[in-house]
């Protein structure tokens, strides 16, 4: 059992000769267990290795706090799952709190508090991840830690049947007595009609009424091993010896195979698909989404840097199109939202969500944004505006990375959905690659009626 007042790293052992450390370090790399591309100006300081048992370590320094970021991301979210099991991902990210033999109970929240750090998870469509912040002097127990509940959680029905309602009141609370959140889960099952992003991350209640601790235990051992994750660490570590400390913690622990994930592509060009739903809300919601690709399916990445920049046109402050046009100048919305993931491992969404005006249809809302879409479509253009909207996005795409937990995320998500890490550094040049010409191309190739999907949220007509 961990004690609490004496982490298990600090003791003799742990204090070893520095002579030996250099020494293993030197034979890592000559040996090549650290990769070759960690010696290359990109990685001055990042390194990338693969244990002998599968699990990927990426390491980043950043000397200017001393403080380091460790995330563990499973390849496993709601798009793996499937019939009656909807939302168990979520519901396995809960019970990873709850315990193991040499930490019971809640000992890992507590220590996390004892010792001056920050812990927390999610579970997304493509993967779960779990971090601990931590001042750099306890980033051995919290390798120490999170080995342990990769492979000796204990999952326990005392802890299970709290645990299952607490999930359940999540859901009530964030979905069904949310209506515009009910309203966009049910829009998901016309936008994606095959691929499984249509499926709720949290479950359905029917969903999560029926799982059983059992099915929990069979899907973490599925997939919870080193083979199927990601360890992430950035900070004030130095990255050779910190290789160590993860070989020390992590390489005992088994591969095993994983089941083959589920499907993320959906079908090109499907048809145009309407749905109309009368909710509790207090006002009318447009939602509008075109099927399009990621940066991992297009054909050409291009695609997804100009469908980037696309978004930002269309959304990324008052002086953007939608915002200026539709809301400020001719005031047909109240407010507008529109979102894209060029990151994802499977096809992708742009996504318009829109309140009209008070005395406009919703259909009248439609067509002026649709007026806004055929414009970038007939319409070159001007690259000042290209430029402005670029650059705005390029800084804070770099400014979102300047702390260890920013850099983290990115170098996770990036690697977790199938793409490299080193493509972090690149991206502003990409982003700033995209021309007039491009968005042109990218607008004429994806948004048409065939790829669209519109919902009409309206309030519930009263009884007379």
């Amino acid at each position: 059992m961990l004690k609490s007042s004496y982490p298990l790293f600090l003791k003799p052992s742990f204090f070893k000769n520095h002579i030996l450390t250099l020494t293993l370090a030197l034979l890592m790399l000559q040996s090549g267990w650290v990769h070759a591309e960690t010696r290359s100006k990109l990685a001055r300081t990042t390194f990338e290795t693969t244990l002998k048992n599968g699990l990927k370590v990426i390491i980043r320094e950043d000397h200017r706090s001393p403080m380091v970021m460790t995330q563990i991301w499973y390849r496993v979210g709601s798009s793996d799952e499937s019939g009656n099991l909807l939302g168990i991902s979520h519901v396995l990210e809960h019970m990873m709190f709850k315990g193991t033999q040499k930490v019971p109970n809640d000992e890992f929240t507590r220590l996390s508090r004892m010792y001056g750090g920050r812990i927390n998870a999610s579970t997304f469509t493509n993967y779960t991840n779990y971090y601990q912040l931590y001042p750099k002097t306890y980033l051995p127990m919290a390798l120490e830690l999170e080995a342990d509940r990769m492979s000796n959680l204990l999952l326990r029905q005392q802890d299970f049947d709290p645990e299952i309602k607490v999930v359940m009141e999540e859901r009530r609370l964030r979905t069904d007595d949310n209506p515009r959140s009910l309203a966009f889960e049910r829009f998901k099952w016309i936008t994606y009609p095959t691929s499984h992003y249509r499926q709720p991350v949290i479950g359905h209640m029917k969903n999560l009424q029926n799982l059983q601790l059992e099915d929990v235990k069979k899907w973490y051992r599925d997939w919870y091993s080193p083979n199927n994750a990601l360890l992430v660490i950035v900070g004030d570590v130095d990255a050779e010896q910190t290789v160590l400390q993860v070989q020390k913690y992590f390489a005992d622990i088994p591969a095993r195979k994983t089941p083959p994930r589920n499907d993320v592509l959906e079908f090109d060009r499907i048809g145009y698909r309407h749905m109309e739903l009368n909710f509790p809300v207090k006002v009318p919601n447009l939602f509008m989404a075109w099927n399009v690709r990621s940066l991992v399916t297009a054909k050409n990445p291009q695609d997804a840097y100009a469908l980037t920049i696309i978004r930002n046109i269309l959304d990324s402050g008052i002086s953007s199109r939608l915002q200026d046009r539709l809301v400020r100048d001719k005031k047909i919305l109240t407010a507008v939202s529109v979102s894209y993931d060029p990151y994802s491992r499977g096809d992708s969404l742009l996504s318009i969500s829109a309140l009209p005006v008070d005395g406009k249809s919703l259909s009248e809302a439609e067509q002026a944004i649709q007026t806004e879409i055929e414009l970038l479509k007939t319409e070159l253009i001007q690259p000042e505006e290209v430029e402005r909207v670029t650059a705005k996005y390029v800084s804070n795409l770099i400014y979102s990375q300047d702390d260890i937990a920013g850099q983290a995320r990115m170098i996770g998500n990036l690697e977790i959905n199938g793409l490299s890490f080193r493509l972090m550094d690149g991206l502003p040049k990409h982003f700033e690659t995209v021309t007039p010409q491009d968005i042109q191309r990218v607008a004429n190739a994806y948004f048409s009626r065939d790829n669209l999907s519109t919902l009409y949220l309206s309030p519930e007509n009263k009884a007379p």
